[in-house]
């Protein structure tokens, strides 16, 4: 997986981004010191880089909870050596 190259403008809009957003940290009543745009303030703009990082680290944190039951309900967990979890597979004793 190769990781994303940025560009000075994008870091250059971001930083400007962040300033914007550093000056609304609380409601005032006005438009979104970010975009401009009614509805919003900065901590919930779609343009915010920290509420981006913020939705990203909640997605992961759920996605793997998510990995973690299911993996568990399909019995691939183990605990010494011995698969757990409501659908591990029995086999019989063979004689």
């Amino acid at each position: 997986m190769s990781l994303p190259i940025f560009t000075r403008v994008q870091y250059e809009s971001a930083v400007r981004a962040l300033r914007l957003g550093s000056e609304q940290l609380e409601p005032d009543g006005k438009c979104c010191a970010i975009c401009g745009d009614t509805g919003h303030q900065a901590w919930e703009c779609g343009h915010n880089p920290l509420y981006a990082m913020a939705t990203c680290v909640a997605m992961a944190a759920t996605a793997q909870q998510m990995h973690d039951t299911l993996y568990l309900l399909a019995g691939l967990d183990t605990y010494m050596g011995e698969t757990i979890g409501p659908a591990k597979v029995v086999l019989p004793d063979r004689k």
